[in-house]
């Protein structure tokens, strides 16, 4: 019979643990009302995304924008000159929203 749902078919993970640490996570999950298996998808997710990978083109493009800033033979904006022209910019929204809010 074919599937009728859009999910992805799932599969059982056993894995052993620590009779206590297992005990100290049901209690953690519990106390934030979250199915336990939840949590541990989240956390499966969570490694699998910062662990992914870095796509080929975007590692050749971000080299080639660091070489362009690096070889750009304007001189450079220091730190504290940038700094100061943010903070003006923000001062200046703030303000604008204090006046608008009256």
């Amino acid at each position: 019979m074919p599937r009728t749902t859009g999910h992805p078919k799932e599969e059982n993970f056993n894995f052993r643990v620590p009779a206590d640490l297992k005990a100290a996570f049901k209690a953690a999950t519990e106390a934030a009302d979250r199915p336990a298996a939840q949590v541990i998808r989240d956390f499966m997710r969570a490694y699998v995304e910062q662990n992914r990978p870095v796509e080929p083109g975007y590692d050749k493009w971000f080299r080639a924008q660091v070489q362009a800033a690096i070889d750009d033979p304007r001189p450079s904006v220091p730190h504290d000159l940038v700094m100061e022209r943010t903070r003006a910019i923000i001062d200046e929204i703030a303000g604008a929203k204090v006046r608008r809010e009256g």
